[in-house]
């Protein structure tokens, strides 16, 4: 019988007032990938901390290779063959991509940088896992699916860690790069490496892993065989035992009112070209495509981030051409806009859950003053709108839970009562109940008073809650279906460019 590679022990961890690990046990093969799921606050950070050395455990073992540690530090860890891939990018943007990918380790000549030598290797790796990465392209100038697909080459390929620990490294991935992964992951497999794949997707877990451990509020709910699992089977592990998975989209949906957006042919050269598009008041429309279809570049130039160049675009019937000139002048306009990377560019770091709330309404006081009971009062209307989990509306944003988060900064869009919402993945890389929770006020609070623009890394949720969704493919829209028409397959191939003809075959062959 094969030795474990590693093994959990009864691993607890304490905080004052909090029990985030309650005696968690597990182990994991040689050559299996092992899936670890639950939802936010059930200690699957805290259990990758422990891993990571970053996290001292107040009780338990870890069994790596036959040796016991009580504890490990980031070094024992790294030495003991261990790697972490996060799901926030790490990496140098300053730096290349080829030199980020193998830093701590660059090729050198008597004591020099061998940058052809770097470079070569870089595009050795790259080209051999498909990556589509320019070795020569600064880390930071790469989309953020590119960055988590080269943090996961280094950790994975380069570093060749006997334990790969993938904490959320598909969240920040499109479609295409998150394929990408799960072919590494098998190759990780069939060299006979351990992978511990955790994420909140069930689809992605039942397509990958051959065991599966539940977390639940800090303890071991279930480990389960995959052969034994099904969609339904491990959602109801997550949430537990008769918990609800009701429908998100409420069963009476009032009709669209006025027409809040219209584009006309908008376009900007090398992100997308001739959009023409319009959105009702209290219609959800979503927007498919893979990486690079130009989804996001679209939803940047309707928020004024990065404008068009040619085209019209209009907001309740105000011409903007051709389009918003900066995030604020779209803002006075009625459109709010939830970007992709939701602690760089939505959050403000270190600030309390109360001010990043109210970060589109400070200084709309007399005077340009904040009246501060006012404020709170508000915070604490949005805190219990958008169900937040926190001590507080003072509590440090930092201290939350990814999904909290994003709370947060759905709560902060809600705040300003936009007339155009442009959410970009507002669901990426929380679990199944904060997701739910979040397409609930989509489809329920916000569209209430907006029109919505809607993107989701999984087609599950464009299908669930939308009346229309286009379908974008090198800068273009290429489709578009209304609610009694969708259908995964079609939206899946459509996405890839196939012609219409295809999905016709694979319909008939379904």
């Amino acid at each position: 019988m094969t030795s474990p590679s590693l093994i959990l022990r009864d691993i607890a961890k304490v905080y004052p007032g909090t029990v985030a690990l309650d005696r968690v046990s597990f182990d994991v093969l040689p050559g299996e990938v092992h899936g670890l799921i639950g939802k936010n606050g059930a200690g699957k950070s805290t259990l990758v901390g422990v891993l990571a050395g970053l996290i001292e455990p107040s009780g338990g073992s870890i069994v790596i290779g036959g040796r016991s540690f009580k504890s490990l530090s980031r070094g024992r860890a790294k030495r003991e063959g261990v790697a972490i891939v996060p799901q926030e990018p790490e990496l140098i943007a300053e730096l290349t991509a080829a030199e980020n990918l193998f830093l701590g380790g660059l090729p050198s000549r008597w004591g020099v940088l061998d940058r052809r030598g770097l470079r070569a290797a870089a595009w050795r790796v790259f080209a051999e896992y498909e990556a589509g990465i320019d070795p020569d392209q600064l880390a930071g100038d790469l989309p953020l699916s590119g960055r988590q697909l080269l943090l996961v080459l280094r950790s994975c390929v380069v570093e060749d860690a006997r334990i790969v620990v993938l904490d959320e490294a598909s969240a920040p991935l499109a479609c295409d790069d998150a394929r990408n992964l799960r072919r590494i992951v098998r190759r990780l497999r069939s060299e006979g490496r351990s992978v511990i794949y955790i994420s909140h997707q069930v689809d992605e877990l039942l397509d990958v892993c051959d065991r599966v451990t539940v977390l639940r509020d800090g303890r071991v709910a279930a480990v389960r065989e995959r052969s034994s699992l099904d969609r339904r089977r491990l959602s109801e592990l997550i949430v537990g035992e008769g918990a609800s998975l009701s429908p998100v989209r409420p069963s009476d949906v009032a009709s669209a009112g006025e027409e809040v957006l219209r584009l006309e042919g908008l376009s900007r050269p090398g992100a997308f070209s001739g959009i023409s598009l319009s959105l009702m008041r209290g219609e959800i429309l979503g927007l498919a495509g893979l990486r690079g279809s130009g989804r996001t570049e679209l939803l940047k130039a309707i928020a004024g981030i990065d404008p068009a160049a040619g085209g019209a675009m209009f907001v309740k019937g105000r011409r903007m051409s051709p389009s918003p000139s900066s995030p604020s002048e779209a803002m006075a306009a009625g459109v709010a806009y939830l970007p992709e990377e939701r602690d760089g560019e939505g959050l403000i770091r270190g600030f309390s859950v109360c001010d990043n709330l109210l970060l589109n309404r400070l200084g709309g006081g007399r005077g340009g003053f904040v009246n501060r009971r006012a404020a709170r009062d508000r915070a604490a209307r949005l805190f219990s709108d958008v169900r937040l989990k926190a001590r507080s509306i003072h509590q440090d944003v930092d201290e939350l839970s990814g999904g909290n988060r994003q709370k947060v900064v759905v709560g902060r869009i809600m705040a300003g009562a936009p007339d155009v919402c442009l959410l970009d993945e507002p669901t990426r890389g929380v679990d199944i109940g904060a997701k739910r929770a979040i397409l609930s006020i989509v489809a329920g609070r916000i569209r209430e008073g907006a029109g919505v623009i809607l993107t989701s890394p999984g087609l599950d949720d464009l299908v669930e809650v939308c009346d229309r969704i286009l379908v974008m493919s090198e800068g273009r829209i290429v489709r578009e279906y209304g609610r009694g028409r969708f259908s995964e397959k079609r939206l899946f191939l459509d996405m890839q460019g196939s012609e219409g003809t295809e999905w016709e075959e694979l319909e008939n062959a379904g």
